[in-house]
């Protein structure tokens, strides 16, 4: 068995590929990681959240350009 001198042919290989494996250098060392995809559970506080987030953003794309100024101006 080969021994692995670094991530896939590369000594400096950083970030993900393929949304599978991850290259990351670590304190000393490089190192490749699988990548698991996280479950988007969504509770009913979250779903609240996210409704209002998704009704913020409609409404904002419905202002017109001189609205979103002024309220940008605000901030």
């Amino acid at each position: 068995m080969a021994k692995l001198t670094g991530p896939l042919f590369s000594v400096a290989a950083h970030g993900t590929l393929g949304k599978a494996i991850t290259y990351s250098k670590r304190n000393t060392h490089n190192h490749a990681r699988f990548q698991k995809a996280q479950k988007d559970f969504v509770s009913i506080p979250r779903g609240a959240q996210r409704s209002k987030f998704f009704f913020a953003n409609v409404l904002w794309r419905n202002l017109t350009q001189e609205q979103k100024d002024e309220l940008e101006s605000l901030m």
